[in-house]
């Protein structure tokens, strides 16, 4: 009996078999009765694709990914490294046989084809190129987006295509699926003029598949291993920890006794708390339920492994300790980190990556950019965070109390201490953080003490003599430039390489292009709420006001203009009669050089100084680039920066910093 996933049987005629497939598509399509018979995964298919709205006579796949998220995909998804090398050696196969091979991902859009140049060529004709998508949602049925839909192989012979355009091609695909969530990653495919059909192209497709599968089941067993090996680091150095970690499909590779004893893990190996629907690898989640003594608190925490998440580590609280973390804790995560520039990406990524080692950490950047709260967003993240985060400014502290704040001292250390003694703050992160803000305000004499309890990793109190061990990570921040302090003699080298093992380049407010908008919003929505007020928006032309100011006090600077706002301004909207005095002579600027009662500004980029083009820096070539889309579109600005990623409003800031001295070089097209 022919397989249900295949077209035709081998002693079929594909001539009469296309002309008979031809005929029932036609009925289908006129609503009448087929007349003829089809196979049932077909005319299914051929009902969803209805539904869909697909147009039978002229649909035509649509492009849905750029360039750059093409290379972002092949470049940075685990997947497409085992894939690649086994789409060239398909694609030799694909050569001999008249096919091409193609991969798409989970959504059907397709990221790679190859093979036969003259075939690439006519299927380019039909739209079957690379950014497309061939989901049944799109494209109606098609090997790729059909086995997509039914999570199985399938082969789609001529006329068994939803639409017309693609009734010359015969397409057999097969599905390939995580090995952890079960969930279908994408599709290979095989795809040829319809006289090529063949029930082997399906075979070696499900075949390749099925390798893919086994590749990956081995890199989850590597993912499970480092784990595992998580685990036992973390209940070695915390024996009272319970703890479980999760892989990427929530099974339960280890867990402290506990979770067996008290019942949490359920007969299919799964917590049974734990909402599988509600959760994602990329972020944090807390849930508190009743456990026999009482309300036990479990923090899921996803765990990343060279930048990529593998899976995730849940801490339990007990009752008596939930009830005793009331003091430092703290109140922000990466979800509280606004932004989408590539510079405030960048920092986002690589501090993701570090959150769970035991490594100190260098934070440097500007006054008011946010460095604690992404201390606290690397300590929350992390298998700390449910130990304790204790911050510390050392510009603040007291020269002649710093060494007893942050180490500690024993009973009659000093006129007035305390009986028994006091913990320092290095004691009070024990299990979790210790930031220490403002580090190059730090006193030379307290720097060689906390040199000696890095290199040692204890501490002994001031009084004492006996040294206590130890178990708090040290996340340091500065707004000034601590290698210009060593070499003035501020700051000692040792401590410096010491502390700067991992470092974070926290960028200003004024190099963070596009993430205005973003933060005002996110600002307004809890302080207008807040304050019990209607919402605030800003108007386009206040906003590229906003975004030209330089933000001296960074983030700092724009939450309070953004209080200041909600005070305020009476109506919904901000505009610029509304900005302080400060931002008025950017705002001139930006009016500048907008074209006069025009919807479409434009620049004349081949006006601007020939000074600027000499200057070589970093910066001036992001400019070259904006002035050569500026250029290729005759000074379209708004379409520069739709192609370039970025608001309008920065191609104005860029160039019009860069020309405010020589405004006649600087004009409106």
């Amino acid at each position: 009996m022919k397989s249900p996933f295949i077209s035709l049987n081998i002693p079929s005629s594909p001539k009469s078999e296309r002309i008979r497939i031809e005929k029932a598509w036609e009925h289908f399509i006129s609503g009448e009765q087929l007349g003829c018979d089809v196979r049932d995964l077909t005319y299914k298919s051929w009902e969803r694709s209805l539904k869909n709205g697909i147009n039978p006579i002229k649909g035509k796949a649509p492009i849905v990914l750029s360039q750059d998220k093409i290379q972002e995909y092949q470049s940075a998804n685990p997947l497409y490294s085992i894939l690649d090398p086994l789409l060239m050696k398909l694609k030799d196969s694909a050569l001999d046989s008249g096919h091409l091979v193609v991969f798409c991902n989970h959504s059907g859009e397709l990221l790679y084809i190859d093979g036969d140049s003259s075939l690439k060529q006519k299927a380019e004709d039909m739209n079957f190129i690379v950014g497309t998508s061939w989901s049944e949602l799109h494209a109606g049925t098609n090997a790729m987006g059909t086995s997509l839909a039914i999570g199985a192989p399938m082969q789609v012979f001529a006329g068994e295509h939803f639409c017309q355009p693609v009734h010359d091609w015969v397409c057999s695909a097969a599905p390939i699926k995580d090995p952890a969530t079960k969930k279908v990653l994408g599709a290979i495919n095989l795809t040829g003029i319809w006289d090529a059909v063949h029930p082997h192209s399906l075979s070696t497709v499900v075949s390749t598949a099925k390798v893919i599968e086994e590749k990956l089941l081995n890199h989850l067993k590597f993912e499970q291993f480092v784990l595992l090996d998580h685990y036992i680091e973390t209940t070695c150095k915390n024996p009272g920890r319970i703890v479980a970690v999760l892989d990427r499909g929530y099974q339960v590779i280890k867990a402290s006794p506990l979770f067996y004893e008290n019942g949490w893990v359920g007969q299919d190996n799964r917590l049974i708390d734990l909402d599988n629907t509600a959760l994602s690898l990329d972020a944090q989640y807390k849930w508190e339920a009743e456990k026999g003594e009482g309300g036990w608190t479990f923090e899921f925490i996803p765990y990343l492994h060279q930048g990529y998440p593998i899976g995730a580590v849940v801490h339990a609280l007990s009752p008596i300790k939930a009830s005793q973390n009331t003091g430092n804790f703290t109140k922000h995560n990466f979800s509280s980190m606004v932004g989408q520039s590539s510079t405030f990406l960048s920092v986002m990524t690589e501090a993701r990556s570090i959150t769970n080692l035991n490594l100190p950490v260098l934070i440097e950047g500007e006054s008011g950019t946010g460095k604690e709260l992404l201390a606290q967003s690397i300590h929350s993240s992390g298998y700390r965070s449910s130990g304790p985060f204790v911050a510390i400014n050392c510009g603040a502290i007291p020269k002649e109390l710093a060494a007893s704040e942050l180490f500690g001292y024993e009973e009659g250390s000093f006129t007035g201490s305390l009986k028994g003694g006091r913990a320092g703050k290095f004691q009070q992160a024990e299990g979790g953080t210790i930031f220490l803000d403002e580090i190059g305000e730090m006193p030379l004499n307290l720097q060689t003490l906390l040199l000696r309890v890095l290199e040692e990793g204890e501490i002994v109190r001031l009084g004492g003599s006996r040294s206590i061990k130890l178990n708090a990570r040290v996340i340091a921040a500065t707004n000034c430039d601590l290698k210009k302090a060593c070499e003035e003699g501020k700051f000692r080298k040792d401590l410096y390489y010491r502390l700067n093992v991992l470092s974070l380049q926290v960028p200003p407010l004024r190099k963070r292009s596009g993430d205005i908008p973003l933060i005002l919003e996110h600002l307004f929505k809890k302080i207008c709420t807040d304050m019990g007020r209607s919402h605030l928006e800003t108007d386009d032309q206040a906003l590229d006001a906003l975004e030209m100011y330089n933000w001296p006090g960074n983030l700092r600077e724009l939450k309070n203009f953004a209080y200041k706002m909600a005070v305020k301004v009476q109506g919904n909207f901000i505009t610029c009669a509304d900005l302080p005095k400060e931002f008025s002579e950017e705002q001139t600027a930006t009016e500048h050089t907008k074209t006069s009662g025009s919807s479409n500004p434009s620049i004349n980029a081949e006006a601007l100084p020939a000074s600027f083009s000499s200057l070589p820096s970093l910066k001036h070539q992001e400019l070259h680039m904006i002035l050569d889309m500026l250029n290729e579109l005759n000074g379209n600005v708004t379409e520069a920066a739709k192609r370039l990623g970025i608001h309008r409003s920065t191609i104005y800031r860029k160039l019009g910093r860069e020309y405010s001295r020589d405004r006649a070089g600087y004009t409106p097209n």
